[in-house]
């Protein structure tokens, strides 16, 4: 390992113990804090971490994200996506209690699946023609399921419900409100007698639609959505519910030359029984072959790896502890304390026609600690786990919390190669800050890490350019 001591601060404060004397007593508070010169000593260190590619074929895909549709460049390379889901159902459907006795079901009129797009979450031509086709689950969806999950046997491929041509762009939107709005709609047409058959069995048993888990059971086990056609773009679906169109019978009065007119019109109404939620089982079918520039350039052993999402590649290193704590234990004090300890790795887009960017947040974790970390819906602990956010104005991720994992390192007597072997990842992160009594002060704590599954991305990690700024101070009793 390569090591270049870039500068040294030293800051020398005098400390002063004072008492305090009130008439004859004379008090003890702060007695006992011995005298003697103090150095805050800050330091900026260059190393090359060494860093090398691993390439994963399997990761837990059950983020939240679902992602749909292929592309292939050859920067990037191969990605195939498509998902399966269970279904949220509401216990009580949004119908008028009078309606319920009217014959409902036959004023049942459509039925559709409308999947919502993140607009700033689509890679690729968002013109691209496209098609997709949903399919209704035959069989449970398996507990243990990740992105290698094969449908097969789950749904009847020769029988979808629906089918859709589309584009991920709404540029034919004659209202300007196209777009300012967020997402992309897309609409797909089910058949009205599988709205019915949704209305038929919340009017005669609706003791299924208590809880998901028998609803799945005894109506509807869920969805697969696959792209059928296109290789030009892939989104990022962030909701996706089925509304069901019924009208009931409005009586219209109206009074023209002193004659009362009275007559029926048809209002059109919906209900949402179904929604993809957090709560139920989703998971995302993704297959990525990265391209021959990507392996090219991670087959280099230069200390820059090139990261991706979703999978492919991710990068290990290992820490650089023995310098650290060489320069922490070089003087000869009494007492010491460990102020902060920051990583900084600086990295970029990887050279890029297809306008693929860098992820926004990293994890850095213990190997060893790495495959049960996202089984187990962990989140960081700042000793053996980390985040890490991308700093785009200076290229570069930083970790700014590995002050407890430092200090658990001087207490070893021996440091095993378990101790600095860490893993880089990609994720996405949920966070929630929480203020005191008085919010004079708040912390922020990460609720939820995950695999990185919103969108491809592509980063050069520079690991031969890695930055460690450690500070700590010393006192020498005098």
């Amino acid at each position: 390992m390569k090591l270049y001591k870039l500068s040294g601060i030293f800051i020398v404060l005098g400390f002063l113990a004072a008492t305090t004397a009130c008439e004859d007593e004379t008090t003890t508070i702060g007695s006992a804090i011995a005298s003697g010169e103090v150095d805050i000593n800050v330091d900026t260190f260059y190393f090359n971490l060494e860093g090398k590619a691993k390439a994963i074929s399997n990761f837990d895909s059950k983020t939240g994200n679902l992602m749909l549709g292929s592309i292939n460049t050859p920067d990037y390379g191969s990605l195939n996506c498509s998902f399966v889901t269970r279904l949220m159902c509401v216990p009580k459907l949004d119908v008028a209690d009078s309606l319920l006795k009217t014959n409902l079901v036959d004023r049942v009129d459509s039925c559709k699946l409308i999947l919502g797009a993140n607009r700033n979450d689509i890679i690729g031509d968002s013109l691209a023609p496209q098609k997709l086709s949903v399919y209704t689950l035959t069989q449970q969806l398996p507990s243990n399921i990740n992105n290698l999950f094969n449908p097969e046997g789950y749904y009847n491929a020769g029988s979808p419900l629906a089918s859709k041509s589309y584009t991920l762009s709404e540029i034919s939107g004659t209202d300007s409100a196209f777009y300012n709005n967020s997402f992309v709609d897309l609409s797909v047409d089910l058949p009205v007698s599988f709205g019915k058959e949704i209305f038929e069995k919340y009017l005669n048993e609706p003791e299924i639609f208590q809880w998901p888990q028998t609803m799945a059971e005894k109506f509807l086990p869920g969805f697969y959505v696959k792209s059928t056609f296109g290789k030009g773009c892939v989104a990022n679906i962030k909701s996706a519910y089925v509304a069901v169109f019924y009208y009931n019978l409005d009586t219209k009065t109206v009074v023209e030359d002193s004659d009362t007119i009275v007559t029926q019109v048809h209002v059109r109404n919906v209900t949402f029984p179904f929604t993809v939620s957090p709560e139920v089982l989703s998971s995302n079918n993704i297959t990525y072959e990265p391209s021959q520039q990507v392996k090219d350039k991670n087959s280099i052993e230069d200390g820059q790896v090139v990261i991706t999402t979703p999978g492919g590649y991710i990068a290990t290193y290992e820490f650089p502890a023995a310098p650290l704590i060489e320069r922490y234990k070089e003087k000869n004090v009494h007492l010491s304390t460990v102020n902060d300890l920051i990583l900084y790795i600086p990295a970029e887009a990887f050279d890029s026609e297809s306008g693929i960017s860098v992820a926004e947040n990293l994890l850095m974790i213990k190997s060893s600690e790495y495959e049960n970390f996202f089984k187990n819906n962990k989140t960081p602990d700042n000793l053996t786990s980390f985040t890490g956010v991308y700093d785009p104005a200076n290229k570069r991720y930083y970790f700014t919390t590995l002050r407890s994992y430092f200090l658990e390192l001087l207490n070893k007597d021996d440091l095993t190669p378990e101790d600095l072997e860490f893993t880089l990842v990609p994720v996405e992160i949920e966070t929630e800050t929480q203020n005191n009594y008085y919010y004079t002060t708040s912390t922020t704590y990460v609720t939820k890490c995950v695999p990185y599954t919103s969108k491809p991305t592509m980063t050069l990690l520079k690991t031969d350019e890695a930055i460690v700024t450690f500070s700590f101070s010393t006192q020498v009793i005098d």
